[in-house]
């Protein structure tokens, strides 16, 4: 994504192979183009830092601000740029890809989106933080997740902190029950964020924190942390 033209511009010429077949009426053709831009993106987002994610944040955000076509057929839908149609499905497919040998980095990339407004991907937060913070005791949460999984988490509170907080706050929900409660929080009925999950979240924190071995994990979950007091005394 060359930094030397605006954002406008490489969003265009990012998408331009998808939007000729749309143009064209040719859904399938264009669904098949834009999953392989996707996939590009996302591989490149895996692979590269989150604080050198700027410029793919600002190019998405222009795609997401494209008025041509104004709408297009996507899984038998319609759909605009506003969406990112498909980004959503690319991004939980590789969410388990082991060529991924750094889950920080896609679970970064999501939070960003998040936090910059340009596709909600908070649900995906929810999968992760249940999954490392949720299904295992506290006192067994760094032996289980490890220290990737851990780092995982962190990347949410680092950079979709304020974001998680706000929703925890609102009380934000999900159809059927895709943000319902780990396996480990009994006595509950969730779906979604609210002050109840963001205290647990909060207090296995600080548990896993005591248990880190890690040095480099340790400063990961400490600016977790810092981020999370952040939010929690605006």
């Amino acid at each position: 994504m060359d930094a030397s033209i605006p954002a406008s511009s490489a969003a265009n010429l990012l998408v331009a192979p998808v939007a000729s077949a749309f143009f064209a009426t040719d859904s399938e053709a264009g669904e098949a183009a834009l999953w392989d831009i996707w996939n590009q993106v996302v591989e490149y987002a895996s692979q590269t830092p989150a604080h050198e994610l700027d410029r793919v944040i600002e190019v998405l955000a222009a795609v997401a601000d494209l008025e041509e076509p104004a709408t297009f057929e996507v899984w038998g839908k319609q759909a605009a740029w506003k969406q990112l149609p498909l980004l959503g499905p690319v991004i939980r497919e590789s969410w388990d890809d082991e060529r991924h040998a750094e889950p920080f980095n896609i679970n970064a990339f999501a939070a960003r989106l998040t936090a910059a407004g340009v596709i909600d991907l908070s649900v995906y937060a929810i999968w992760t933080l249940r999954s490392v913070l949720e299904d295992s005791v506290p006192s067994q949460i760094y032996s289980k997740s490890g220290d990737k999984g851990c780092k995982a988490a962190a990347a949410w509170f680092i950079y979709a902190g304020k974001v998680l907080y706000t929703f925890c706050k609102e009380g934000k929900t999900y159809d059927s029950c895709v943000a319902k409660q780990g396996s480990d929080v009994v006595g509950e009925d969730w779906n979604g964020y609210n002050d109840r999950r963001w205290r647990l979240w909060i207090e296995r924190w600080e548990e896993v924190q005591k248990n880190v071995v890690d040095e480099d994990t340790k400063k990961v979950l400490q600016k977790a942390m810092e981020a999370i007091l952040d939010v929690s005394s605006d």
